[in-house]
């Protein structure tokens, strides 16, 4: 059971949309500890092995069940959807629909927000950006990046997190949607600097203590940032986002810290990489969980941060195959002679991309 109750609260226009975190005492030193996970890609095998004969649904709990552990021991959970969703017509790659039986799974298995634009946000037009959202709004899962229209779009953005000190607020933007337009009068937050600076400018206006950025950006498979995300970093960061959270590559990219006069007054991840998906190259076979513990005290906040790298596993099972997200811990129990190679290599290669910036979560 989680520690925390969350209540979504969507406020009339022009107010907040809100996540409260609720618990019985709020001490003058308070904390929260976020959990960012990564890309939850479907391709078309994967949406095939999700289908559960006996129970005649989408399950995809099972595929959660390793990493679910590692959920549980926060108060929010973040990740990247970045697929549509329907109850028909599902399709993979290049143009994603997946059963809305995911986001279901992933609210039960202990996800609490979901980003929801990506470059595949408008894969299946207006229609398929309209469907997320009733489908998302019906499972009570909070999403934030795409919206029904303008009034939705100023009422909802930022969403806040509350809980004791803490006010936060998420704003999320992507470089584009490969092309494809939102149904009209729909909005999709995009990278844009001059629409960046008015939201966060308004979220300090609203006694945001915090400030997340979630940016669907970079070169996919390159293991480093390049010159736009370090520029948009800065800007970020100067603007006055504290956390700065980056996906889209499909590989894990480095984990920076933001000092200020020996300070550290902010964070950015380049990349979480994949939570799960088909791919199965070097490096996109797996990402990173970051665990972020704020703690607030006098006015300021403090920051600790660690990871768990996970392994996507993918066997055959009754003729079908299945996937599962394993944290690297527990992978030598769970996994063939073939997969720990695969996941050795996974976890060599994470480590050296992290550095010593960020420690393994304990």
């Amino acid at each position: 059971m989680r520690r925390l109750l969350l209540l979504l609260v969507f406020f009339p226009l022009a107010a907040e949309a809100q996540l409260w975190l609720a618990r019985d005492t709020i001490s003058a030193r308070d904390s929260i500890t976020l959990v960012f996970s990564g890309d939850v890609m479907q391709h078309d095998p994967q949406i095939q092995g999700a289908w559960d004969e006996e129970k005649g649904d989408y399950d995809y709990m099972p595929c959660f069940q390793y990493i679910r552990p590692y959920w549980e021991e926060a108060d929010v959970v973040i990740a990247n959807l970045e697929t549509t969703l329907s109850d028909r017509g599902f399709s993979g790659y290049p143009q994603f629909c997946a059963p809305w039986q995911l986001a279901r799974d992933l609210r039960e298995s202990g996800v609490d927000i979901l980003t929801t634009n990506n470059n595949h946000s408008c894969d299946k037009g207006g229609k398929g950006v309209q469907r997320t959202l009733h489908y998302l709004d019906s499972l009570g899962m909070p999403h934030t990046g795409t919206y029904a229209d303008t009034a939705a779009w100023i009422a909802e953005s930022p969403l806040y997190i509350r809980h004791g000190q803490f006010k936060i607020a998420l704003l999320s933007y992507t470089y584009g949607t490969n092309g494809l337009p939102p149904g009209k009068g729909q909005v999709v937050g995009m990278i844009d600097t001059f629409h960046i600076a008015r939201q966060i400018e308004k979220a300090r206006l609203d006694t945001a203590t915090n400030i997340i950025a979630f940016m669907h950006w970079g070169i996919e498979y390159d293991t480093l940032p390049n010159g736009e995300q370090k520029r948009l970093a800065r800007f970020l960061h100067a603007r006055g986002a504290d956390i700065v959270i980056g996906s889209h590559p499909h590989v894990v990219q480095p984990v920076e810290y933001e000092m200020r006069a020996g300070d550290t007054v902010g964070v950015t991840v380049y990349s979480l990489g994949n939570f799960v998906s088909n791919q199965s190259q070097r490096r996109t076979n797996g990402g990173i969980s970051l665990r972020l513990k704020l703690e607030r005290q006098k006015g300021k906040t403090r920051y600790r941060m660690d990871y768990a790298g996970h392994y996507v596993y993918r066997p055959i099972e009754e003729g079908r195959r299945r996937y599962y997200a394993i944290p690297l811990p527990d992978a030598p129990r769970l996994l063939g002679k073939r997969d720990s190679v695969l996941w050795r290599e996974f976890r060599e290669d994470t480590e050296r991309i992290i550095g010593g910036v960020a420690g393994k979560w304990k």
